[in-house]
C-alpha cells in the first residue's frame, strides 16, 4: 500500500510497522525539532525515505495522491494536515476520545487516567474531531509517570494500527461520530516550575506529571530544566530553596517538608 506518514517519536512504532509488514512509504513528514524525531529520522536514514519538515499545502499532498498514495496516517504531528482526494485519512491521538483533544494530552492523563488510551479517527477540519475508527484503553498503574505512559502509548498504538490494517475498509466506514467533547489546552512552562514552598507530596505529583521533560528550578538566580531527581520527606527548620548539599554530581534542595536531590547530569539550562 503506497503511504504519506507524518509523525514525530511518540508512535514512530506505527513507521516501523508499515515499514517491517512492505508497505510503500512515499514520503514522511515530520516537525522540526530533532529531540521530538531523532527515531523518525534514524528509520527514515536506514530506509532511505524521502523527509520533509516544512507545512506541506493542498496542492502538495493531492499531487502526492495522484502518484497512487492511497492513505495518509497522522502521528504526533502538529500541523493540520488539509482535506484531500486520499482514499483514507487518519489520525492516532493519545486520549480515548472525545475526551482529551489537543496538543500535549499526556500530562494532563497522569491526573485523569479514566481516559488514558489510544484512539484511531479520521481526518477532518478540526484537530482531533473526526470520526472515531478504533479505541483501546491504556491502563495506568498507580507509580506512573508521563514517561512510562509515554512508553505504553508508543506500544499500544502500533497494536491498535495492526488491527485498523486487518480490514481498514469496514474499520474506516464503520466510523462514529464524536460527540460533547474536552479539549486539554497545550501545557506551558509555568506548570512545570517547581516551587521551593511546595510540599513533598505535591513535588512528587509534579515530577510524575513530566517525567523526562523535566521540571523548571531557580538555582541562583538562574532557571534549570531537572528531569531525574529523588524525593524524600524530611523535617527541617532551614528555608526552602536552601541547598543543603551540594558535590560534583549531586545537588540537594530544602522544600517545605522534605528534601529534592537533583542529579546534576539531568540539569540543563534553560535557553534564554
Amino acid at each position: 500500500m503506497k503511504i504519506v506518514y507524518f509523525g514525530n517519536n511518540l508512535f514512530s512504532s506505527c513507521l516501523k510497522y508499515l515499514l517491517d509488514e512492505g508497505h510503500q512509504i512515499l514520503r514522511v513528514y515530520k516537525n522540526s525539532s530533532s529531540h521530538d524525531s531523532s527515531i523518525i529520522d534514524r528509520l527514515c536514514e536506514k530506509n532511505s525515505l524521502s523527509l520533509y519538515e516544512h507545512k506541506p499545502n493542498l496542492s502538495e499532498l493531492n499531487q502526492l495522491v495522484s502518484l497512487g498514495v492511497e492513505i495518509f496516517i497522522v502521528a504526533e504531528y502538529s500541523y493540520l494536515v488539509p482535506d484531500t482526494d486520499v482514499k483514507y485519512a487518519i489520525n492516532i491521538h493519545p486520549t480515548l476520545l472525545p475526551n482529551g483533544r489537543g496538543p500535549t494530552p499526556l500530562p494532563y492523563l497522569i491526573r485523569t487516567p479514566e481516559f488514558s488510551g489510544v484512539t484511531i479517527h479520521k481526518i477532518c477540519e478540526g484537530f482531533d474531531s473526526g470520526d472515531i475508527i478504533l479505541q483501546a484503553k491504556v491502563p495506568q498503574s498507580i507509580n506512573e509517570s508521563f514517561t512510562t505512559l509515554m512508553i505504553k502509548m508508543h506500544l499500544e498504538s502500533v497494536k491498535l494500527l495492526k488491527v485498523f490494517f486487518q480490514d481498514i475498509e469496514y474499520y474506516y466506514q464503520s466510523a462514529y461520530s464524536q460527540v460533547d467533547h474536552s479539549y486539554w489546552p497545550k501545557i506551558n512552562g509555568t506548570d512545570r516550575i517547581l516551587d521551593w514552598n511546595s510540599s513533598i507530596e505535591f513535588i512528587q505529583k509534579q515530577m510524575k506529571r513530566f517525567g523526562h521533560i523535566g521540571l523548571i528550578v531557580k538555582l541562583d538566580q538562574e532557571l534549570w530544566v531537572i528531569s531525574h531527581v529523588e524525593i524524600i520527606d524530611y523535617k527541617h527548620t532551614l528555608q526552602p530553596g536552601h541547598v543543603a548539599f551540594e558535590d560534583d554530581s549531586l545537588l540537594a534542595v530544602n522544600a517545605l517538608d522534605g528534601i529534592v536531590c537533583i542529579h546534576k547530569s539531568s540539569m540543563s539550562a534553560m535557553p534564554i
